[in-house]
Protein backbone atom coordinates (compact mmCIF):
# COMPACT_ATOMS: atom_id res chain seq x y z
CA UNK A 1 0.00 0.00 0.00
CA UNK A 2 1.67 3.45 -0.86
CA UNK A 3 1.95 5.61 1.87
CA UNK A 4 0.40 9.18 2.32
CA UNK A 5 2.81 11.95 2.61
CA UNK A 6 2.07 15.14 4.74
CA UNK A 7 3.35 18.83 5.19
CA UNK A 8 4.35 19.69 8.67
CA UNK A 9 2.59 22.96 9.82
CA UNK A 10 3.86 25.06 12.46
CA UNK A 11 4.23 28.42 14.38
CA UNK A 12 7.61 30.10 15.28
CA UNK A 13 11.00 30.17 13.47
CA UNK A 14 12.51 27.38 11.38
CA UNK A 15 14.70 25.51 12.76
CA UNK A 16 17.45 23.91 9.94
CA UNK A 17 18.10 20.74 12.47
CA UNK A 18 14.14 20.53 13.22
CA UNK A 19 13.00 20.66 9.77
CA UNK A 20 16.01 18.16 8.40
CA UNK A 21 14.63 15.79 11.43
CA UNK A 22 10.67 15.64 10.15
CA UNK A 23 12.04 15.75 6.24
CA UNK A 24 14.00 12.74 7.15
CA UNK A 25 10.81 11.05 7.82
CA UNK A 26 9.39 9.54 4.18
CA UNK A 27 6.16 10.57 5.01
CA UNK A 28 7.09 14.28 5.49
CA UNK A 29 7.36 15.73 2.19
CA UNK A 30 7.64 19.47 3.21
CA UNK A 31 7.65 21.84 6.22
CA UNK A 32 5.55 25.06 6.65
CA UNK A 33 5.45 27.81 8.77
CA UNK A 34 4.29 31.36 9.92
CA UNK A 35 7.24 32.04 11.02
CA UNK A 36 6.50 35.78 12.86
CA UNK A 37 3.82 34.02 15.52
CA UNK A 38 3.97 35.02 18.86
CA UNK A 39 6.84 33.47 20.49
CA UNK A 40 5.18 32.74 23.92
CA UNK A 41 1.37 32.37 22.08
CA UNK A 42 0.10 36.15 23.15
CA UNK A 43 -0.37 39.46 21.51
CA UNK A 44 -1.22 42.20 24.18
CA UNK A 45 -1.66 39.62 26.78
CA UNK A 46 -4.00 37.73 24.94
CA UNK A 47 -3.91 34.03 23.35
CA UNK A 48 -6.03 34.78 20.73
CA UNK A 49 -4.26 37.58 19.45
CA UNK A 50 -1.38 35.57 19.86
CA UNK A 51 -1.74 31.74 18.87
CA UNK A 52 -5.19 32.24 17.73
CA UNK A 53 -4.42 34.74 14.88
CA UNK A 54 -1.21 32.80 13.91
CA UNK A 55 -2.85 29.87 13.36
CA UNK A 56 -5.18 31.65 11.14
CA UNK A 57 -3.00 32.97 9.43
CA UNK A 58 -0.92 30.21 8.54
CA UNK A 59 -4.22 27.75 7.84
CA UNK A 60 -4.73 31.32 5.14
CA UNK A 61 -1.28 30.51 4.04
CA UNK A 62 -1.88 27.02 3.27
CA UNK A 63 -4.63 27.64 0.57
CA UNK A 64 -2.32 28.55 -1.80
CA UNK A 65 -1.95 25.15 -4.62
CA UNK A 66 2.03 25.14 -3.51
CA UNK A 67 0.98 24.23 0.22
CA UNK A 68 -0.19 20.59 -0.31
CA UNK A 69 -2.16 18.43 2.20
CA UNK A 70 -2.65 16.23 4.04
CA UNK A 71 -1.34 18.05 6.95
CA UNK A 72 0.25 17.11 10.16
CA UNK A 73 -0.65 20.29 12.47
CA UNK A 74 2.09 20.58 15.73
CA UNK A 75 -0.19 22.29 17.40
CA UNK A 76 -4.12 21.76 17.94
CA UNK A 77 -5.08 24.91 17.22
CA UNK A 78 -3.47 24.92 14.06
CA UNK A 79 -5.85 22.50 13.44
CA UNK A 80 -8.93 24.31 14.27
CA UNK A 81 -7.66 27.01 12.38
CA UNK A 82 -7.28 24.43 9.23
CA UNK A 83 -11.50 23.12 9.95
CA UNK A 84 -12.09 27.26 9.74
CA UNK A 85 -10.65 27.61 6.65
CA UNK A 86 -12.92 24.65 5.10
CA UNK A 87 -9.88 21.78 5.28
CA UNK A 88 -10.44 18.54 6.97
CA UNK A 89 -7.44 16.57 5.58
CA UNK A 90 -5.04 16.98 8.23
CA UNK A 91 -4.10 15.49 11.58
CA UNK A 92 -3.37 17.02 14.88
CA UNK A 93 0.00 16.28 17.62
CA UNK A 94 -1.31 17.76 21.48
CA UNK A 95 -4.43 19.09 23.04
CA UNK A 96 -2.82 21.14 25.49
CA UNK A 97 -6.49 22.04 27.35
CA UNK A 98 -8.62 20.55 30.21
CA UNK A 99 -11.90 18.93 29.92
CA UNK A 100 -14.71 21.41 29.71
CA UNK A 101 -12.58 24.04 29.85
CA UNK A 102 -13.33 27.08 27.11
CA UNK A 103 -10.34 26.02 24.96
CA UNK A 104 -11.18 22.03 25.39
CA UNK A 105 -14.80 22.50 24.02
CA UNK A 106 -13.76 25.07 20.97
CA UNK A 107 -10.90 22.42 19.95
CA UNK A 108 -13.26 19.97 20.04
CA UNK A 109 -16.03 21.13 18.24
CA UNK A 110 -13.54 22.36 15.37
CA UNK A 111 -11.41 19.82 15.58
CA UNK A 112 -14.24 16.84 15.67
CA UNK A 113 -13.46 13.17 14.40
CA UNK A 114 -10.05 14.52 13.04
CA UNK A 115 -7.07 12.25 14.12
CA UNK A 116 -5.32 13.83 17.56
CA UNK A 117 -1.79 12.15 18.52
CA UNK A 118 -1.71 13.68 21.90
CA UNK A 119 1.43 13.50 24.27
CA UNK A 120 -0.48 12.00 27.56
CA UNK A 121 -2.72 9.24 28.26
CA UNK A 122 -4.46 10.98 30.51
CA UNK A 123 -5.18 13.84 27.60
CA UNK A 124 -7.10 10.99 25.14
CA UNK A 125 -9.61 9.75 27.40
CA UNK A 126 -12.35 12.66 27.73
CA UNK A 127 -11.30 13.57 23.97
CA UNK A 128 -11.89 9.88 22.94
CA UNK A 129 -15.23 9.66 24.96
CA UNK A 130 -16.72 13.05 23.73
CA UNK A 131 -16.50 11.79 20.29
CA UNK A 132 -12.83 12.53 19.42
CA UNK A 133 -10.18 10.05 17.63
CA UNK A 134 -6.58 10.45 20.09
CA UNK A 135 -3.93 8.13 20.43
CA UNK A 136 -1.06 9.19 22.78
CA UNK A 137 2.68 9.13 22.34
CA UNK A 138 5.82 10.44 24.44
CA UNK A 139 6.73 13.80 23.51
CA UNK A 140 10.36 14.38 22.48
CA UNK A 141 12.33 17.35 21.47
CA UNK A 142 16.00 18.60 20.47
CA UNK A 143 16.34 21.90 21.74
CA UNK A 144 20.40 22.17 21.14
CA UNK A 145 20.43 23.35 24.94
CA UNK A 146 24.38 22.52 26.38
CA UNK A 147 25.17 20.95 28.18
CA UNK A 148 25.48 21.13 32.12
CA UNK A 149 27.66 23.59 33.43
CA UNK A 150 26.94 23.78 36.97
CA UNK A 151 26.78 26.61 39.58
CA UNK A 152 29.47 26.80 42.46
CA UNK A 153 26.13 26.20 44.54
CA UNK A 154 23.63 24.10 44.77
CA UNK A 155 21.05 25.31 42.24
CA UNK A 156 17.28 24.44 41.07
CA UNK A 157 15.60 25.85 38.39
CA UNK A 158 12.03 25.51 38.14
CA UNK A 159 10.71 27.00 34.64
CA UNK A 160 7.71 27.36 32.25
CA UNK A 161 4.06 28.55 32.70
CA UNK A 162 1.59 25.78 32.04
CA UNK A 163 -0.09 24.63 35.27
CA UNK A 164 2.95 25.26 37.70
CA UNK A 165 1.61 25.10 41.01
CA UNK A 166 1.96 28.28 42.60
CA UNK A 167 1.72 26.76 46.80
CA UNK A 168 4.38 24.71 45.68
CA UNK A 169 6.53 27.22 44.12
CA UNK A 170 6.09 29.31 47.48
CA UNK A 171 6.63 26.68 50.06
CA UNK A 172 10.03 25.85 48.03
CA UNK A 173 10.94 29.37 48.34
CA UNK A 174 10.62 29.36 52.29
CA UNK A 175 12.73 26.55 52.21
CA UNK A 176 15.27 27.98 50.64
CA UNK A 177 15.71 31.29 52.48
CA UNK A 178 15.65 29.00 55.23
CA UNK A 179 18.53 27.13 54.23
CA UNK A 180 21.07 27.29 56.37
CA UNK A 181 23.83 26.27 53.31
CA UNK A 182 23.75 28.36 50.58
CA UNK A 183 20.86 27.57 47.56
CA UNK A 184 20.79 29.52 44.09
CA UNK A 185 16.63 28.97 43.07
CA UNK A 186 15.91 30.16 39.43
CA UNK A 187 12.44 30.93 39.09
CA UNK A 188 11.84 31.50 35.31
CA UNK A 189 7.93 31.13 35.04
CA UNK A 190 6.90 34.04 33.88
CA UNK A 191 6.53 36.71 36.87
CA UNK A 192 8.71 40.17 36.49
CA UNK A 193 12.12 39.74 36.88
CA UNK A 194 13.49 40.25 40.42
CA UNK A 195 15.76 39.03 43.34
CA UNK A 196 15.99 38.15 46.78
CA UNK A 197 19.20 37.06 49.34
CA UNK A 198 18.78 35.62 52.70
CA UNK A 199 21.56 33.88 54.37
CA UNK A 200 23.59 33.67 51.32
CA UNK A 201 20.75 32.15 49.43
CA UNK A 202 19.44 33.59 46.23
CA UNK A 203 16.13 33.60 44.57
CA UNK A 204 16.36 34.58 40.83
CA UNK A 205 13.40 35.71 38.80
CA UNK A 206 14.88 36.28 35.48
CA UNK A 207 11.80 37.59 33.65
CA UNK A 208 10.88 36.68 30.01
CA UNK A 209 13.62 34.35 28.55
CA UNK A 210 14.36 33.39 24.49
CA UNK A 211 14.32 29.90 24.16
CA UNK A 212 18.37 30.17 23.42
CA UNK A 213 18.38 32.32 27.08
CA UNK A 214 16.32 29.38 28.84
CA UNK A 215 18.62 26.42 27.63
CA UNK A 216 21.16 28.80 28.58
CA UNK A 217 19.92 29.39 32.43
CA UNK A 218 18.86 26.04 32.55
CA UNK A 219 22.08 24.16 31.61
CA UNK A 220 23.67 25.86 34.93
CA UNK A 221 21.21 23.83 37.19
CA UNK A 222 22.36 21.04 39.62
CA UNK A 223 18.52 19.66 38.88
CA UNK A 224 15.18 21.25 37.62
CA UNK A 225 11.99 20.78 39.75
CA UNK A 226 8.48 20.76 37.93
CA UNK A 227 6.01 21.76 40.81
CA UNK A 228 2.91 20.43 38.62
CA UNK A 229 -0.89 21.39 39.34
CA UNK A 230 -3.05 18.53 39.81
CA UNK A 231 -4.95 17.87 36.06
CA UNK A 232 -4.86 16.02 32.74
CA UNK A 233 -3.02 17.81 30.03
CA UNK A 234 0.26 16.92 29.61
CA UNK A 235 2.39 20.03 31.07
CA UNK A 236 5.68 20.52 31.81
CA UNK A 237 7.30 17.44 29.48
CA UNK A 238 9.12 20.61 27.14
CA UNK A 239 11.06 21.31 30.27
CA UNK A 240 11.85 17.96 31.02
CA UNK A 241 12.82 16.48 27.88
CA UNK A 242 15.11 20.13 27.43
CA UNK A 243 16.81 19.13 31.17
CA UNK A 244 17.26 15.52 30.20
CA UNK A 245 18.91 16.79 27.02
CA UNK A 246 21.12 18.87 29.09
CA UNK A 247 22.52 15.95 31.38
CA UNK A 248 20.34 17.28 34.14
CA UNK A 249 17.82 14.98 36.75
CA UNK A 250 14.79 16.25 37.20
CA UNK A 251 11.98 15.87 39.81
CA UNK A 252 8.09 16.06 39.32
CA UNK A 253 5.28 16.48 41.40
CA UNK A 254 2.36 13.74 41.18
CA UNK A 255 0.17 14.37 37.87
CA UNK A 256 -1.78 12.68 35.99
CA UNK A 257 -1.00 14.62 32.78
CA UNK A 258 2.76 13.93 33.94
CA UNK A 259 2.61 9.99 34.85
CA UNK A 260 3.96 8.38 31.60
CA UNK A 261 7.43 10.86 31.58
CA UNK A 262 8.39 9.74 35.07
CA UNK A 263 10.73 7.09 33.66
CA UNK A 264 14.27 6.35 33.80
CA UNK A 265 17.01 6.92 36.49
CA UNK A 266 16.80 10.93 36.41
CA UNK A 267 13.31 11.57 36.23
CA UNK A 268 11.74 10.95 40.01
CA UNK A 269 9.02 12.17 41.92
CA UNK A 270 8.81 14.05 44.17
CA UNK A 271 6.40 14.79 47.27
CA UNK A 272 5.17 17.65 48.03
CA UNK A 273 3.57 16.89 51.61
CA UNK A 274 7.22 16.75 52.84
CA UNK A 275 10.01 19.34 52.58
CA UNK A 276 11.22 19.44 49.14
CA UNK A 277 14.68 20.97 49.42
CA UNK A 278 15.82 17.61 50.86
CA UNK A 279 14.35 15.95 48.23
CA UNK A 280 15.68 17.23 45.59
CA UNK A 281 19.40 17.29 47.19
CA UNK A 282 19.21 13.56 47.33
CA UNK A 283 18.23 13.76 43.32
CA UNK A 284 20.81 15.91 42.45
CA UNK A 285 23.58 13.71 44.52
CA UNK A 286 23.18 10.42 43.57
CA UNK A 287 26.57 9.10 42.06
CA UNK A 288 25.07 7.18 39.27
CA UNK A 289 23.07 10.69 37.46
CA UNK A 290 26.21 11.35 34.92
CA UNK A 291 25.42 14.34 32.50
CA UNK A 292 26.67 11.72 29.58
CA UNK A 293 24.28 8.57 31.03
CA UNK A 294 21.33 11.18 31.18
CA UNK A 295 22.14 12.47 27.59
CA UNK A 296 22.28 8.91 25.96
CA UNK A 297 18.76 8.52 27.64
CA UNK A 298 17.34 11.42 26.29
CA UNK A 299 18.70 10.58 22.91
CA UNK A 300 16.88 7.06 23.65
CA UNK A 301 13.71 8.16 24.62
CA UNK A 302 13.08 11.96 24.38
CA UNK A 303 15.07 13.49 20.82
CA UNK A 304 12.63 14.60 18.72
CA UNK A 305 14.08 11.82 16.17
CA UNK A 306 12.60 9.58 18.86
CA UNK A 307 9.36 11.84 18.77
CA UNK A 308 9.19 11.67 15.27
CA UNK A 309 9.37 7.57 15.14
CA UNK A 310 6.58 7.30 17.47
CA UNK A 311 4.22 9.86 15.82
CA UNK A 312 5.38 8.07 12.34
CA UNK A 313 4.30 4.97 13.62
CA UNK A 314 0.44 6.07 13.67
CA UNK A 315 0.25 8.09 10.94
CA UNK A 316 -1.25 5.25 8.60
Amino acid sequence: MEMTSYTLLALGPSSPHTDSEWLNHPQITAVFQHRPAAPNGKRLGSRVLGIGLDALILAVRTLKPSVKGPYIANNPWIGAALRLTGRTNFIVTGIYAEPSSRSWKVLRKLIGGARVIALSKSEIGPWNADGGNAQAVLYGNSFGYPLQEPSPHFHIFVGGTSDRDPGIISELVEEVLRSRTPVRLTLATGEPASETQRNGNVIKRPGYLSQHDFGQLLSTASVVFLPIAQGTRAAGHMVLVGALESGIPVCVTPSEGMKEYVIGPAVTLCDPTRPILPQLRLLASKPHLQSGEIREFWADTFSLKSYIARVGELLD
